[in-house]
């Protein structure tokens, strides 16, 4: 159990096999389904000043302990980032929110997830923290394939800033899932912008698709400049997304969600 954010580095910096314990929400059944054998484990959760959320000049800050009801509660993000309200609880269930963190569930890069799929929607910043002190990584070039992210060996994820959203911008979201808490078959974030009523700029990600969250940069040019086509959003999404089936879903039913995500996604547009 780490009494310092320092120490928990130094344990972690003498240990390649060592793995951070947050919430452990995440980690405690690959632990349980020995998906996961580390050496040891780094309990970091009475670490201080880690689960602070606050509004900085233009972005949100909030640190990696803090939970996502905490998240879901905070008088910030209700006011700024009301999506992000709606996108926690699709997260899994009330007593797993109140324990499972917001760092954790970036860190751990579960490409099924919500919040990697919002992070790198918001072109948020990753802080971690190592022997050489703070590093900030997009959140676009920190997911490097399945579970694997660019924290160093002697790194701990200390915090995310999100910069905010300005007037003529929204964020919005759809998944399909067959229960309510369970993973995503398919699902959708997007960051719009808008001119007079119409989209301007559009960026897609999407989750539980593939081996992180996926940016389909071609695909949202369609949309923008040629509307909603289902054959042909399929044909680009399917160049552009490297679909890995699951327990949830085959192949073939992800690009079909993926591509219907997509129409799902402009309508709540048009309301």
């Amino acid at each position: 159990e780490a009494e310092t954010l320092s120490d928990a580095i130094k344990f972690k910096s003498q240990d390649d096999e060592a793995i951070i314990l947050a919430g452990g929400q995440s980690l405690l059944p690959a632990l349980n389904m020995r998906l996961s054998s580390p050496s040891c484990l780094i309990d970091i959760s009475k670490l201080k000043d880690l689960n602070d959320i606050r509004l900085e000049d233009n972005s949100i800050y909030i640190g990696a302990l803090a939970t996502h009801t905490q998240v879901m509660e905070s008088s910030i993000i209700i006011e700024k980032f009301p999506s992000l309200v709606s996108i926690l609880k699709m997260v899994a269930h009330a007593a797993i929110r109140n324990k499972g963190t917001h760092g954790g569930s970036i860190a751990y890069g579960d490409p099924a997830a919500e919040l990697p799929a919002f992070a790198v929607a918001m072109n948020a910043e990753i802080i971690v923290s190592g022997l050489n002190g703070n590093r900030s990584i997009a959140a676009e070039d920190f997911y490097l394939g399945l579970f694997e992210t660019d924290i160093k060996s002697d790194e701990i994820l200390i915090g995310i800033n999100y910069p905010l959203l300005k007037n003529n911008e929204k964020i919005v979201f759809e998944e399909v899932c067959r229960r309510h808490g369970d993973y995503a078959m398919a699902g959708l974030i997007a960051k719009v912008k808008t001119y007079q009523s119409t989209i301007e700029k559009l960026k897609l990600v999407f989750f539980a698709t593939g081996d992180r969250p996926n940016v389909t940069s071609k695909t949202s040019e369609i949309v923008v400049n040629n509307g909603y086509e289902y054959s042909v959003i399929k044909k680009s999404l399917s160049s552009e997304i490297d679909f890995a089936g699951d327990l949830n879903s085959s192949e073939e039913m992800k690009l079909h969600l993926a591509t219907i995500l997509i129409s799902k996604i402009l309508k709540k547009l048009e309301n």
